[in-house]
């Protein structure tokens, strides 16, 4: 079962970034002057799903104590936004180019080009981007607070070991640097290219 109890302030900032990034994939990310508006999710291609789908791993990955892998999925999403985002500036910049082109002489061509003008990105981008960059920020500031040292708490039976990710690595560290300092210094430094003559 998971212990709400144990979330701390910056795993509530995480789950909430992840709604909003969540939200932002319903919400306009292009504006047509017909049309209305797309989101994310209504493009046809399933992008926004995809981003649904990695905001609500993200929210299972901080339940079950995975911080590091919720900012590198918030990175992955963050990079494929990034990707669509310039997508679309590119085919709307092209489809501009190619307006003006095709209505030269066209005594209605200055309503065409009023009307591909007023196509354009949407606010649904603010809260994507704000989200996915909230994530990446918050979860990699949880893994060290000023002043606190890393520390091993007690194993819960009723979790699984794999689910307590940062304790597990926290007491590997611990007992790397407490093997380091009981092994010899008599090994011969590595050389690296040289050959020992």
């Amino acid at each position: 079962m998971i212990d709400f109890e144990k979330l701390t302030p910056l795993d509530s900032g995480v789950i909430l970034a992840a709604l909003v990034m969540a939200a932002g994939a319903f919400c306009p990310i292009v504006t047509l002057p017909v049309v209305g508006s797309l989101s994310y999710v209504m493009s046809g291609n399933g992008d926004g799903i995809f981003i649904v789908i990695g905001a609500m791993g993200i929210v299972a990955l901080i339940l079950t104590g995975y911080r590091r892998a919720s900012g590198m999925v918030a990175g992955a999403a963050l990079f494929w936004m990034l990707i669509t985002l310039v997508k679309i500036a590119a085919l709307l910049a092209d489809a501009r180019a190619k307006l003006d082109q095709s209505m030269k002489g066209n005594p209605f061509g200055g309503i065409a080009k009023v009307l591909a003008n007023s196509v354009g990105l949407g606010w649904g981008w603010v809260l994507l981007f704000g989200g996915a960059i909230a994530i990446i920020i918050l979860a990699f500031a949880s893994q060290r607070s000023p002043g606190k040292s890393a520390k091993v708490s007690d194993p819960d039976p009723l979790v699984p070991a794999f689910s307590n990710a940062d304790n597990l690595i926290a007491e590997l560290l611990a007992n790397q640097k407490k093997q380091g300092t009981a092994q010899p210094s008599s090994a011969a430094p590595a050389s690296f290219g040289k050959r020992g003559r």
